[in-house]
């Protein structure tokens, strides 16, 4: 992903740690999916001996399932075997798991970072009056096709981020700071004092329909 455009926006210093954080959760993603894949066939590997191993033992002793194998006689330990067989699946199955998670949590943790660079990128190319609000309402209409991250426009058809962005600036003038005292796209709500703006906890505003958020927005509301 290149982030370079955000240099000038963002300072070198700033610049330079959102590039080393990036860069470091791209390692991580890369090596936890690559350590992931390795283990997962290897867990997969094992489970299925293990199963195949249960199934002939189950055929030697006559049985449908490791439950009956209780109303067996114990004939050389073979219960107490198949009940080892049964542990150590289900411990690899387990292992199987927590892999499978640990991977997702990593491509969860990238592709945050991800949608941050690329909402603050597109919003730095527009001065909103209530940069919080638009990214919250970008935000609820974003959507993972693959590894590609995309806005969902009015029409519904899919867009990058930047011209969902872009669109939003366009159609929805009002939201945007007026170039000078007075001019279009000025509203008395803009105009308010502190003690009259509408305030909510940012739970309550992501938890507003798309249309509702862009009013809430255009009014200056508050996030607390």
């Amino acid at each position: 992903m290149d982030i370079a455009p955000l240099k000038e926006a963002l300072g070198d210093e700033t610049f330079a740690e959102l590039e080393t954080h990036i860069n470091d959760l791209t390692g991580q993603r890369d090596q936890a999916r690559n350590e992931s894949i390795a283990g997962r066939k290897g867990l997969k590997q094992q489970v299925a001996t293990l199963e195949a191993a249960q199934t002939s033992l189950l055929e030697r002793l006559g049985v449908d399932s490791v439950d009956d194998i209780e109303e067996l006689p114990d004939v050389a330990g073979m219960a107490e075997a198949g009940k080892q067989y049964e542990a150590k699946l289900k411990r690899m199955e387990r292992q199987l798991n927590e892999a499978t998670t640990a991977k997702d949590a990593i491509e969860g943790k990238y592709k945050d970072s991800r949608r941050d660079s690329l909402v603050n990128r597109a919003l730095s190319q527009h001065d909103f009056v209530a940069q919080d609000m638009v990214a919250g309402f970008i935000n609820s209409s974003l959507t993972w096709e693959g590894e590609e991250l995309l806005f969902k426009a009015e029409d519904g058809n899919l867009v990058s981020v930047t011209d969902g962005v872009a669109g939003i600036a366009k159609s929805r003038p009002e939201l945007l700071k007026p170039t000078s005292a007075g001019g279009a796209g000025v509203r008395s709500s803009n105009a308010r004092g502190a003690a009259s703006q509408l305030t909510m906890t940012r739970a309550d505003f992501e938890a507003m329909p798309p249309e509702k958020q862009m009013e809430a927005a255009k009014d200056g509301v508050v996030l607390n």
